[in-house]
């Protein structure tokens, strides 16, 4: 996509200024009071362990999570406590939840759907769009900017949700962020987020996530970013139950149109960058 036709990411004044919006503002306890509707009729809930050692690292920090399901986010947040969470905002892929892009054929009804969907996230998790394809030094620069103005930033450094329950190599931008605003990192693992919500999945199922918080880790003076993002990646993997296989729960009708679309040498979308 050349650059006249890449939307761009929004800086960190005007995702406040989303999150401050009236129709964002007055959307917000609608959305978290439908997902509480929806935890008591489907039955799904979230648990925390270790959630003591926040206290360990003064706000604004950076949270860097595994990433199976949509459901993590919920799971994160709803286990935070209040004080940090009412300042935790969410980068979101620009591509999924972000503007549509300004041309095409029915490019009218995609913008419309694209607003309600950035209306939803923005209201219910402050979740703002990151650019993981393009340019890094925009996005990057926004989340230094809303650390700066006191926002506790989570990212999912693996830069997309995993198919099979196998973490991805991080991507280097959670140690560039924390590198550049001296913010400590808190590495979570979260399971059971894709049997709550799996990919392809409209509701909600009935199950329980467990979201396990590590000790928070500085960038070290004389550290490179590739040694930081490691030693993150080694804390998030360290969370994880030993005893509990990856789960992996892939829609019936999702491996089908995979498979019928590899079978037609059909290419794989292109890697997040961070």
């Amino acid at each position: 996509m050349t650059d006249a036709h890449r939307v761009k990411a929004p800086t960190a004044d005007e995702i406040e200024h989303r999150f401050r919006h009236p129709v964002v503002m007055l959307t917000r306890p609608m959305v978290l009071g439908v997902l509480g509707v929806l935890g008591a009729v489907r039955r799904f809930k979230w648990t925390a362990r270790g959630a003591h050692r926040l206290t360990r690292g003064q706000p604004p920090l950076l949270f860097a999570a595994n990433h199976c399901s949509h459901a993590d986010t919920a799971a994160i947040l709803g286990t935070l406590p209040w004080r940090i969470r009412r300042r935790t905002c969410v980068a979101a892929a620009l591509d999924v939840f972000g503007p549509a892009k300004r041309r095409g054929p029915g490019y009218r009804m995609k913008a419309f759907r694209r607003e309600c969907l950035q209306l939803l996230v923005a209201a219910g998790f402050r979740a703002f769009a990151f650019d993981r394809y393009g340019p890094p030094i925009r996005s990057l620069r926004t989340v230094s900017d809303l650390i700066d103005h006191g926002w506790s930033v989570l990212l999912y450094p693996e830069g997309t949700r995993s198919r099979t329950g196998k973490m991805a190599e991080f991507k280097p931008g959670v140690g560039l962020i924390a590198k550049a605003t001296g913010r400590p990192v808190i590495p979570i693992h979260v399971t059971g987020g894709n049997a709550i919500l799996p990919c392809g999945a409209f509701l909600p199922r009935s199950a329980r996530a467990v979201v396990r918080y590590g000790e928070p880790l500085w960038y070290q003076r004389g550290e490179s970013v590739s040694d930081f993002v490691a030693r993150v990646q080694e804390h998030v993997l360290a969370l994880a139950p030993r005893t509990t296989a990856p789960e992996v729960v892939v829609p019936r009708k999702l491996f089908k149109g995979r498979a019928r679309f590899a079978a037609a040498g059909g290419a794989e979308a292109p890697k997040p960058r961070y």
